[in-house]
């Protein structure tokens, strides 16, 4: 959540301030984006292993690591 929030408020900051002051929030608004899209790079890539994950899995053993009758 700190992330966007550091997006919306260089957003903010930059409507308040004049012509030549706004390029100071520039590198908040840029750390931000690649915080955020670094985050969600990573949630999707846990989201593939979880799943991949659990179709590798043998559908007839119990939760327990139980191993499958032949």
């Amino acid at each position: 959540m700190a992330a966007p929030a550091m997006v919306c408020l260089g957003l903010l900051a930059g409507l308040q301030r004049t012509d030549s002051e706004k390029l100071q929030t520039i590198p908040m608004m840029v750390i931000g984006a690649g915080l955020t899209v670094t985050a969600c790079g990573q949630w999707i890539y846990h989201r593939q292993r979880i799943l991949r994950a659990l179709r590798e899995t043998p559908r007839n053993a119990s939760a327990h690591g139980a191993k499958p009758r032949p």
